[in-house]
C-alpha cells in the first residue's frame, strides 16, 4: 500500500513541476504558498495539531482548508492522498496553481508526520527555482521579524513605584513629540541596554516610533535585548531614564535636535 501511495503522490508531484516549469505567470505565488505551510507547521509545533483548526476558516484556499480539516480530524494519510489527487485530476489546475496544491498537500502530509519544520522547509524550497527561493527567504525574515515586534508588544513591566512611572511617562511624552530625524539623532547617542529597557518600560505607541527609526540590523539587536528585560531591577530602569534624559538635553543644548514643547519639565542636575 505504501509504494502505491508513493506512486499516486510521485505522479502529482511530476505533473506539478512539468506544469510549473511551462509558465511563467505568477510564479512568486508558490512562496506564499510555502509561506502558509510554515506558519502551520511551526504553530502546529508549539501548540499541536488541533491549533490549525482555529485558522482553516481564515484560509482563502479552499484546497488547503480542506486538508487542514483532514489532518486535524485524524484522517489517514492515504485517505487524505486519495480525497487530494482526486481533486487535483478532477480539475487539473495548470501552471503555477498545480505547483501550489502539491506544495500544500505534501507540506500537510509533513506536518501531520510531525516532520522537523526545517526538513519540510528544505523539501518546499527543492520545488521553487532560485529567484523564488531568495524571494522566500527575504519574506520570511521579514515575517520573523515582524513576529518579533508582537512577541515585545506583549511584554509589559510591573513597577511597584509611583515615581518611576512619573518619569517614564514623561520621558514618553518627550519622544512622543520629537521628530523622526531627532530620534535617529538621539539613538545614535544611546546604549543598546539604555534604549531596550526604555522601549521596555514604554507604551506600544512610542515603541513603534522608536522601532520605526532603528535600522534592521539594530532593530534586530535591540528586540533581542529588550525579550531580555523582564529580569532588570526598578534600578536599572531610572538609571536608563535618566541617562536618556540627560542626552536629550546635551543634544538639545548642542543644537542637534528641536526642542519639545515641554522638555524643560526635566530637571538639570
Amino acid at each position: 500500500m505504501e509504494i502505491t501511495l508513493n506512486t499516486i503522490l510521485n505522479q502529482m508531484r511530476l505533473d506539478a513541476i512539468e506544469k510549473f516549469k511551462n509558465t511563467d505567470k505568477h510564479q512568486n505565488e508558490i512562496v506564499d504558498a510555502a509561506k502558509n505551510i510554515m506558519i502551520l507547521a511551526n504553530l502546529a509545533r508549539k501548540e499541536g495539531l488541533l491549533s490549525l483548526e482555529s485558522i482553516a476558516q481564515t484560509i482563502s484556499s479552499n484546497f488547503l482548508k480542506q486538508l487542514i480539516i483532514l489532518v486535524v480530524d485524524g484522517t489517514y494519510p492515504e485517505i487524505i492522498i486519495e480525497i487530494a489527487t482526486n481533486i487535483y485530476w478532477t480539475k487539473t489546475p495548470s501552471g503555477t496553481n498545480a505547483m501550489i496544491n502539491y506544495i500544500y498537500l505534501r507540506g500537510m502530509l509533513g506536518i501531520q508526520n510531525g516532520i522537523n519544520p526545517r526538513s519540510l522547509e528544505e523539501i518546499l524550497l527543492s520545488l521553487m527555482p532560485s529567484e523564488q527561493q531568495k524571494n522566500y527567504h527575504i519574506q520570511m525574515k521579514l515575517l520573523h521579524q515582524n513576529n518579533d515586534v508582537d512577541k515585545i508588544f506583549q511584554i509589559h513591566p510591573n513597577f511597584q513605584d509611583a515615581e518611576i512611572w512619573e518619569s517614564i511617562h514623561s520621558l514618553e511624552t518627550i519622544i512622543n513629540k520629537l521628530s523622526n530625524r531627532c530620534i535617529q539623532r538621539l539613538i545614535r547617542d544611546l546604549q543598546n541596554q539604555d534604549l531596550a529597557i526604555c522601549i521596555y518600560v514604554f507604551e506600544q505607541d512610542i515603541r513603534k516610533k522608536i522601532l520605526d527609526n532603528l535600522s534592521k540590523g539594530l532593530s534586530h539587536a535591540i528586540i533581542e535585548d529588550v525579550a531580555l528585560c523582564t529580569s532588570i531591577s526598578a534600578q536599572d530602569v531610572s538609571a536608563s531614564i535618566l541617562k536618556v534624559q540627560d542626552t536629550i538635553n546635551s543634544l538639545w543644548k548642542a543644537g542637534e535636535i528641536y526642542q519639545p514643547d515641554n522638555i524643560n519639565s526635566y530637571n538639570e542636575n
